[in-house]
This record gives C-alpha cells, sequence and structure tokens, in this order.
C-alpha cells in the first residue's frame, strides 16, 4: 500500500516551556488556498519548483535555510499541518500555516500576526534549528539528524536525548516515516529522499517490483511485536520491507544480480542473497519462499525481472509475504544478515517503483 498517499496530520508546532508537547491538529480548508503539489509520484508539481505554492517559494527556501533543513522537509512539514492554509485553525488552539500552539508563537513568532503565512512560515524555521540544535549531534548522517529534527518536532527533544535517538513510540516513528515520505514524492525535483542517498548514486540500470502486485504491509523499523510470530529484536525492529499478494505471486529479481546464497532455516525460511552486478553492489534478501520453489541457485546471474521464487510462509512467519531486504555494499553476502540493512522504501521510489 503506497502509504505516502494517505498522510494524516500527526503533529503540530509544541507548546514549548521546558518540555515541547505535540498536538494533532484537525486541518479546516478553504476553498481559495493555494493548491499544494499534486500526487504526481516523483513529478512535483511546477517542475523545478518542487511543488511549492508559487508564494510562498522563497519563504520555504528562507526558512529551511535558518532551519539548516532540506526546503523539501519544510515543505512536506505544512502540507501536513495545514494543507498550506494560511488561516487554519484547530480545535485544540493550533493556528496558521504552520499550526503554532499560542504559547511556542509567543517564543518563535517574534510578535507577527499568528495567522500571516510567511510570519508563519519564518517561524518554522526558527523553531526547527532550536530543536535541531538540541539532538543533532546523535546523528552521524545528514540523514539520520534530519529523522533525529522530525522526531524532536512530534515527541520533543527530551524524548529523543533520552532514548538516544528516535524513540519507539509508534506516532513518532509515523511521523518521520510520513514527512520523508511526502518530501520525497511530492516535494523532491529529483525524487531523492531528505538527505540524500546514504549510499551515492544507485546506478543506470531498469529496476522493476520485487514482488509484482504486491501491497506494503510492514515497513522498515520499529514496529513491535508481530502476532503470530516469535518476537525478537529483529521482528520487532524490522530489516526490510513486507510484500504481500495474500500467497502465490512470483518473487522477481529487481534488477540485474549475482546470486550469492540460497537455502532454508529457521527464522528466514527458505531465502535467497543476491549482489547487484552495477555499482554500488547492494545487497539483496528475499526470504519466506514458498518449499521447493527456489528457480535460481548459488552464481547465477539474472537480468531485472527474472523469476526468483514464489511467495511463502516459511520460517518465523504467520503468512504468505516477502521480506524485501537491501544490505548496503560492505554487506556479508553469503548468508542472510541483519547487519547494514537500509530501509528499501526511499531506494525503490528512487528508482521509480510504486509502493
Amino acid at each position: 500500500m503506497d502509504t505516502s498517499r494517505s498522510l494524516l496530520p500527526v503533529g503540530a508546532a509544541a507548546a514549548v516551556v521546558g518540555l515541547l508537547i505535540l498536538i494533532p491538529v484537525m486541518l479546516m480548508m478553504l476553498d481559495d488556498q493555494p493548491t499544494p503539489a499534486a500526487n504526481t509520484g516523483c513529478i512535483p508539481a511546477g517542475g523545478s519548483t518542487t511543488g511549492i505554492p508559487e508564494q510562498y517559494r522563497q519563504n520555504v527556501t528562507a526558512a529551511a535555510t535558518e532551519a539548516g533543513v532540506p526546503a523539501a522537509l519544510v515543505a512536506a512539514q505544512i502540507q501536513t499541518e495545514s494543507g498550506w492554509d494560511p488561516a487554519a485553525r484547530s480545535p485544540v488552539g493550533a493556528r496558521g500555516i504552520a499550526q503554532f500552539m499560542p504559547a511556542t508563537w509567543d517564543v518563535y513568532g517574534q510578535g507577527a500576526d499568528p495567522l500571516d503565512p510567511k510570519a508563519g512560515i519564518a517561524a518554522l524555521g526558527r523553531y526547527l534549528k532550536a530543536i535541531r540544535t538540541q539532538v543533532q549531534h546523535l546523528g552521524a548522517t545528514e540523514a539520520e539528524r534530519i529523522d533525529l529534527t522530525l522526531a524532536a518536532y512530534n515527541a520533543g527533544p527530551g524524548a529523543v536525548l533520552e532514548h538516544n535517538g528516535i524513540p519507539p513510540f509508534p506516532e513518532t516513528q509515523d511521523y518521520v516515516r510520513k514527512i520523508n515520505d511526502l518530501a520525497q514524492l511530492d516535494y523532491s525535483a529529483d525524487c531523492a529522499p531528505l538527505g540524500g542517498s546514504v549510499i551515492g548514486e544507485l546506478g543506470t540500470g531498469e529496476w522493476t517490483h520485487p514482488l509484482p502486485g504486491g501491497l506494503l504491509t510492514s515497513r522498515f523499523g520499529y514496529r513491535g511485536c508481530v502476532v503470530g510470530v516469535q518476537c525478537n529484536e529483529y521482528v520487532s525492529t524490522h530489516r526490510g520491507l513486507d510484500l504481500s499478494t495474500g500467497g502465490g505471486a512470483t518473487v522477481v529479481a529487481p534488477t540485474d544480480l549475482r546470486v550469492t546464497a540460497a537455502g532454508v532455516n529457521q527464522y528466514q525460511g527458505h531465502y535467497l542473497v543476491g549482489r547487484m552486478t552495477e555499482d554500488p553492489g547492494l545487497v539483496f534478501q528475499f526470504h519466506h519462499c514458498a518449499p521447493d520453489s527456489l528457480q535460481v541457485g548459488q552464481g547465477d546471474t539474472v537480468a531485472a525481472g527474472t523469476p526468483l521464487c514464489v511467495e511463502g510462509s516459511t520460517g518465523n512467519s504467520a503468512r504468505a509475504h516477502l521480506h524485501f531486504q537491501i544490505n548496503a555494499p560492505e554487506a556479508d553476502d553469503t548468508r542472510p544478515t541483519y547487519t547494514h540493512a537500509l530501509d528499501p522504501y526511499p531506494i525503490l521510489i528512487q528508482k521509480g517503483i510504486a509502493l
């Protein structure tokens, strides 16, 4: 399921008196407001202007520069908070295009009218700068620092510092993903994820969906225990994507790859491991294939779209699905491993695969 197409407002600007508290906001849309980015899947409305309404482009750029974050992040937050409606008000008292609570506006609004959209965007830049400053030391890469800033916006910097990273709160985890998805899909000129790809260029070869017709049923990252399967740290913190058609569909190579391992074990069931033949040499893992369905073996080199196995429920699995994992080039490709796992979602989206 393409969750980026059902983004719901889950965060509002926090009241800042020591501890920041975020309150979900119900949006009130006006018919005469500027049209936000269309759901065009990495072809933003306005082309190089990345989908930001024209009258706010300079303001969003300035706010992003102030905060030290990409303009796409600021745009995605405004889209989520108010849908670009400068007169938006929530039942709990949040106001304006960036949905500041009154106490927070007193700190960051600099005496302006909270319903002034340009003042609201500028205040958002100052606010993001403040919380980014508190948590950025926990991130080793720009992408990690961006995620920490989003987590601090939703849960408060105190929670991020307490957990030494993104807190294991479902709402916060969901908020970080949703802003990243919206920024990449509707406010990025080149479909690059926020902070850029951690692995650089993804090669020029064509990619295809690893389970054609499959729906995304579980995302990368913390998700807690799953009913019907043995729970451990690898189940609760998911290292890949789960895709499902309900059973019986063919798993295919997403790009040209060489099969480096194939077998069966207790947790992954019938599995395949392969390394893409083109730079940067990402490692792919395919878990839970149906019994006796592997159609390739170790040493085989296959092209994108080549059948690999059939979606199944072997190993530590409650139902038929494909666990699809992408590991960094330095990962071991001789066996299934969760070390060096990367989030496949932004990688697949950047390569034009709809999820």
